[in-house]
C-alpha cells in the first residue's frame, strides 16, 4: 500500500565568472535531462554566502575566479561535494586540489561539456552510497545493542519500553504504540508521543481484529501496513481526542505461527515512511517479537501461584529461547541482503552481533534456571560456570576465558554457592573493575573443588574497602554457610583474584 514519491530536483550551485561558460554548462545539464535546479553566480564571495544560507546537493566551480580560487569554498561546503573546472592542466595543481578535498577535477577541453553531466551523476551517486553506508552502520550498531538490551531482561514493562525506545532510534516518527492481542482483540499496552490527556482513552480502547480491515489483513497475512496518506485510508479508526496522523506504518508482532500484537508508528508528514524504513522495521521486529514473547511468559509465570504452573511455563520459555537463534539468522540475512555496499564491514559487525547474541542467550538460560531451582542443582557446575562466562562476554566488552578440569560430588548448598560466587564476581568485574580480560578456572578432584577468578582490572584496597562493597559481604556469608574457604586478593591498578576452596570432610 504505497505510492510513488515525486523525484526532487538536484540543487546545483554553479560558480563561473564567464557568462558564456555559464550558459554552456546550463545547456549541457538540460540536454542530459538531469532534473536539476541550478543557481549560477560569478564569485567566491557569493558562493560562500549562498553555502551559508542554502543547502545544495553539488557545487560546480571554476578553479580561478576574479576574487580567489575554488579551494576557498571547502570550509563552507560541509558534506556537499564539489567539482572544480579549469583550463589548467598542471598535474601538481590537480593533485593539490584533490588532496585538499575536492570531489572531482575536470579540465575544460573540447569534450568537458559532454563529460560534465556524467561526472555530476557519478559524484552524486558516490555521495548517496557513502550516506547509505553511514546510516546502515548506525542501524547495525543500534540493532546489535538492542539484541543485548532486549534479551537482558524478562520484565514485560521493561521490554515494551525498550522496544519503543529502539524503534525511535532506527525509524524517526512522531508517535508510536504497542498493541497486544487476546481473543482476537487488540489493546494498546504502551504508547509514546501522545498527549497525557488522551492516554486514558487510548489505553482503554479495544480494537476487534475482525472488524478493522488493516488489522485483520496483518493478522491473517503477516504483511506490513504502510499508509503514505491517512486521508486516503478508509480503515483508520478514530479514538476520541486523538489526533489523526498523516502517515502510518504498522507491523504484526509474530511468534512462531501466532500474531501476538502490533507495532504502530505515526508521522505528521505525508509520505514519511520509506521502503528502507519498512525493511529496518522488519529486521528489528523479528528480534523484538522473541523478547516480547519471552517476557509475556515470564510475566505469566510470576503471577501464577502454583509451582507446577510456574515450572510448565519455564519449560515453554526454555523452548522459546531456541527461537532467538532463528531471529538472529533472519536478522543477519536481512542485513546482508540490504547492505551489499561493503561486505567486509558487514561481516565484522555480524561477527560481533553473533558474540553478543550468544551472551544474551546464555543469560536467558540462566534466568530460566532461576525459575526452576531444581534445574540449577541438576546442571553440571562446569556447564553453569561456562554459561555465566558466555553471558559476561555478551553483556560487555570483557574477554572471558574458562577452564574446567575433573569431576567431584558436592552437596546441593556447595553446588549453588560456587555458582553464586562466580555470578557475583563476574558481575562485579563488569560493573566496577574496568577489566579487559578475566580468567575463570574450576578444578575438581577427589572430593575437592577450587574456583579461581582473576581479572586485570583496576583492583582495590582490601584493607580500606568496606565489607559490603561490591557484594563482598554477600559472597563471604554464602561461602561461610557452605563451609567454603573464600579469599580475595587485590591491589589497586593490579587486578583482583578471588579463590574459593571446598573439601569434603565427611
Amino acid at each position: 500500500m504505497t505510492i510513488d514519491r515525486p523525484k526532487l530536483p538536484i540543487k546545483l550551485l554553479i560558480i563561473e565568472d564567464s557568462p558564456t561558460d555559464q550558459l554552456s554548462m546550463l545547456d549541457a545539464i538540460k540536454k542530459a535531462d538531469l532534473h536539476c535546479e541550478c543557481k549560477t553566480i560569478s564569485s567566491i564571495k557569493e558562493g560562500l554566502s549562498h553555502l551559508k544560507n542554502t543547502h545544495f546537493d553539488l557545487v560546480i566551480s571554476e578553479y580561478q575566479l576574479h576574487d580567489g580560487v575554488a579551494l576557498a569554498l571547502l570550509t563552507a561546503l560541509g558534506d556537499t561535494p564539489i567539482i572544480v573546472l579549469s583550463e589548467l592542466t598542471d598535474e601538481s595543481l590537480i593533485l593539490q586540489a584533490i588532496s585538499a578535498g575536492i570531489s572531482e577535477y575536470l579540465i575544460k577541453d573540447s569534450t568537458y561539456l559532454i563529460i560534465l553531466p556524467v561526472m555530476i551523476q557519478s559524484v552524486l551517486r558516490r555521495k548517496k552510497i557513502d550516506h547509505e553506508k553511514h546510516n546502515q552502520q548506525i542501524f547495525i550498531d543500534i540493532l546489535r545493542d538492542s539484541m543485548v538490551t532486549l534479551n537482558s531482561t524478562l520484565e514485560l514493562d521493561e521490554v515494551l519500553h525498550r522496544i519503543l525506545d529502539t524503534v525511535q532510534q532506527i525509524i524517526p516518527h512522531d508517535s508510536s504504540s504497542i498493541m497486544l492481542i487476546e481473543n482476537r482483540v487488540a489493546q494498546v499496552v504502551l504508547s509514546s508521543g501522545w498527549q497525557e490527556d488522551i492516554l486514558p482513552a487510548i489505553l482503554s480502547a479495544r480494537f476487534p481484529i475482525d472488524n478493522i480491515d488493516h488489522f485483520r489483513e496483518m493478522y491473517t497475512t503477516r504483511a506490513f501496513c504502510n499508509v503514505p496518506d491517512i486521508a486516503h485510508f478508509d480503515s483508520w479508526v478514530d479514538v476520541s481526542g486523538m489526533y489523526k496522523p498523516r502517515a502510518y506504518l504498522a507491523a504484526p508482532i509474530c511468534y512462531r505461527d501466532e500474531v501476538i500484537g502490533f507495532l504502530n508508528l505515526d508521522s505528521c508528514t505525508v509520505n514519511h515512511f520509506t521502503p528502507t524504513h519498512v525493511e529496518r522495521l522488519r529486521v528489528f521486529i523479528d528480534q523484538a517479537s522473541i523478547a516480547l514473547h519471552n517476557a509475556q511468559l515470564f510475566h505469566k509465570a510470576k503471577t501464577l501461584a502454583a509451582m507446577e504452573a510456574r515450572q510448565r511455563l519455564a519449560r515453554d520459555l526454555h523452548d522459546s529461547v531456541t527461537q532467538t537463534l532463528f531471529a538472529v539468522t533472519v536478522t543477519t540475512q536481512a542485513i546482508l541482503k540490504q547492505w551489499k555496499l561493503d561486505a567486509y564491514s558487514v561481516g565484522e559487525s555480524l561477527e560481533e552481533l553473533q558474540d553478543l547474541t550468544q551472551g544474551a542467550l546464555a543469560e536467558i538460560r540462566t534466568l530460566l534456571l532461576e525459575l526452576r531451582p531444581s534445574a540449577l542443582l541438576e546442571a553440571d557446575l562446569g556447564d553453569l560456570l561456562r554459561q555465566l562466562c558466555t553471558t559476561s562476554k555478551g553483556r560487555s566488552r570483557l574477554r572471558v576465558t574458562f577452564h574446567s578440569r575433573g569431576k567431584a560430588d558436592t552437596t546441593p548448598d556447595v553446588h549453588v554457592t560456587f555458582f553464586r560466587i562466580a555470578q557475583e564476581s563476574l558481575n562485579n568485574i563488569i560493573k566496577h573493575s574496568r577489566a579487559k580480560h578475566a580468567d575463570v578456572r574450576l578444578i575438581r578432584q577427589m572430593g575437592q573443588v577450587e574456583l579461581v577468578i582473576v581479572d586485570d582490572g583496576m583492583g582495590f584496597d582490601t584493607q580500606s574497602t568496606k565489607p559490603s562493597h561490591m557484594g563482598i559481604k554477600i559472597m563471604q556469608e554464602r561461602a561461610q554457610d557452605a563451609n567454603i574457604a573464600l579469599t580475595i586478593t587485590s591491589v589497586p591498578k593490579s587486578g583482583t583474584t578471588i579463590r574459593a576452596f571446598w573439601i569434603n570432610k565427611e
